[in-house]
């Protein structure tokens, strides 16, 4: 039998295991001379043409959005590829029992979890940071190596199959390790992750998972209503479990309250290598999923915080990137859109299955006349937003925004004056500014700068400051950035996926707009609302984006809040 050869050097050995998203093959790296792990996702069955185009798409453009991660407990993505109908993972073979393997023994000891803890934090940490959800934290995702040195499996491949013509409820993810707001239709963030590792450091140290019951829908009640109560867990370790099983997303404990609760690591070898291993005599499983590479997020250099009830801040330019539109509603409503997803089928609430993806209408951005701008992302978290702005029509959003200003102007250029209809809201002060100042002190007057929604007869929609790309017309205006940075705000980019059409915004603080290409700097967008402003939304249909100002994408997928707008 003639031996499958991909990309030209990836010979597949035999098969190491296969799920819900594919096939993991053991793979021999003929150009290096390594065995590397690949990761077979096969184009569901039914979808053809620019369907399936953008399915391949989705999929290779996640797999090297986790490949940019750097971190010791992050699995490491080599390669991707698309060939023989199906996409390619290329990632380091990591061979060892996973913590569902060693749970299925009984439950481990208070430090050893901990130490587990600390590492699974550290990794979602620097995911977070580079706008990277990982959607399916459980024990099976888990590696456990010698000297309990952890990897975190699975990063890119549940985002790229989260799609809901592929799923039969459009979520992915395991029931008892989700979130409760997943349930109400809120998209993962990073709050929604650190639910999942609770819910697993829960299974950790009491030997049982905390909302797994015998039936989906009893399940998916416990997650709601349930409150668990540990025994074994005592001290930090319960207070961690607790505050990262809170209900509130927005009370949720963050990576580094973990951190500040659990306190330093108590030692061992250097965590930044990975030793060769030896035969494993437990049952050993390969990493099914792809992880990690983009510039290791600095660590922070303040002292940790030491109350319980002062979370760590999230990453400055990852804050508003994952604010959700939040409604104060009761569990008890969020339960009730729940249900319909129980009774949309309970035997397959969360199986695999084909379908067919929705024509969509992208929404890139681009700016005229620009030079990218690279800055240096800050490491301190965030809490997350909590305003939700006011629903709009089905078709594109229509704002009344009276500037003169259309274009952002390259470094050292001038830029037009704002009519005088501008929006007048005064930015926060400067820390430690005296309110007081001297009579002859002026602040420099805001420049607003109109952000436009653009569409293309095709399908593919553009958002920018200044003249659209060839073939794009007018749509709407979206509101107004601000020209220069304020204290609250953040730099906006214009993006472009490679090899693609796709344009999209971005709050990538480093200029990098999350591995894509940069198109240019669009201007400062507000990280909290403020009297005055909007959100903005980015969105998704089929693996193309566009901006809104509808909380619900205008009836698509809401991927993140990217800021707020002057209206």
């Amino acid at each position: 039998m003639e031996q499958k050869l991909v990309a030209g050097r990836y010979a597949v050995v035999g098969e190491l295991g296969r799920g819900g998203m594919g096939v993991v093959w053991r793979a021999q790296d003929q150009v290096i001379g390594r065995q590397v792990a690949l990761k077979e996702v096969p184009i569901p069955p039914g979808i053809g043409g620019r369907e399936r185009e953008i399915f391949l798409e989705r999929v290779l453009r996640e797999a090297r959005t986790a490949g940019r991660l750097n971190d010791p407990a992050v699995v490491t993505v080599f390669d991707v590829t698309a060939e023989h109908g199906s996409a390619y993972i290329v990632m380091e073979l990591v061979e060892a029992p996973t913590l569902a393997d060693l749970l299925a023994r009984g439950p481990l000891p208070d430090a050893r979890v901990r130490e587990i803890a600390r590492q699974v934090i550290g990794a979602l940490r620097t995911a977070h940071a580079a706008g990277i959800v990982h959607r399916d934290v459980k024990p099976s995702n888990i590696m456990v190596l010698p000297g309990d040195r952890v990897k975190l499996a699975d990063f890119g491949i549940a985002r790229a199959m989260d799609d809901p013509a592929l799923t039969t409820t459009g979520m992915m993810g395991s029931p008892g390790y989700m979130a409760p707001e997943l349930f109400s239709g809120a998209s993962p963030g990073p709050a929604s992750d650190l639910w999942a590792l609770g819910a697993t450091l829960f299974h950790a140290v009491e030997g049982q998972a905390p909302f797994t019951r015998t039936t989906t829908a009893a399940t998916l009640h416990a997650i709601m209503f349930d409150k668990p109560r540990p025994v074994r867990a005592q001290g930090a370790l319960a207070s961690v479990v607790l505050g990262l099983l809170n209900h509130d997303p927005d009370a949720r404990l963050t990576a580094g309250g973990v951190l500040s609760l659990l306190g330093p690591a108590s030692g061992g070898g250097d965590p930044e290598t990975t030793d060769v291993l030896s035969a494993i005599t437990d049952e050993t499983h390969v990493v099914a999923g792809p992880t990690a590479v983009v510039a290791e997020p600095r660590r922070p250099t303040r002292p940790a915080v030491a109350q319980a009830d002062k979370w760590d801040q999230q990453p400055e330019w990852d804050e508003p990137a994952w604010d959700e539109p939040r409604k104060k509603s009761k569990r008890t409503l969020m339960f009730a859109g729940a249900a319909g997803v129980v009774v949309a089928g309970l035997a397959a609430v969360f199986l695999l299955v084909p379908g067919k993806d929705e024509k969509g209408t992208a929404a890139p951005q681009q700016v005229a006349n620009e030079q990218p701008a690279t800055t240096t992302t800050r490491d301190a978290e965030g809490a997350q937003g909590t305003a939700a702005p006011g629903p709009v029509s089905a078709g594109a959003p229509s704002v009344s925004v009276s500037v003169s200003v259309s274009v952002v102007q390259p470094s050292g250029g001038a830029a037009a004056a704002p009519s005088s209809g501008a929006p007048d809201s005064a930015a926060p002060s400067e820390p430690g500014q005296s309110s007081s100042a001297a009579p002859t002190s002026t602040k420099p007057a805001r420049v607003p700068v109109a952000l436009i929604r653009y569409n293309h007869p095709s399908g593919w929609h553009y958002s920018g400051t200044g003249a659209p790309p060839a073939g794009f017309s007018r749509e709407s205006a979206l509101g107004s950035l601000v020209k220069d940075a304020e204290p609250g705000t953040r730099k906006l980019f214009a993006c472009q996926v490679s090899n693609s059409e796709d344009r999209f915004t971005s709050t990538d603080q480093t200029g990098g707009c999350e591995g894509q290409k940069t198109l240019g700097f669009l201007g400062y967008i507000f990280t909290k609302q403020v009297p005055g402003t909007i959100a903005l939304q980015r969105c998704n249909q089929g693996g193309s984006h566009f901006d809104s100002r509808d909380p619900n994408c205008e009836g698509k997928t809401t991927e993140f809040t990217m800021g707020y707008l002057l209206k």
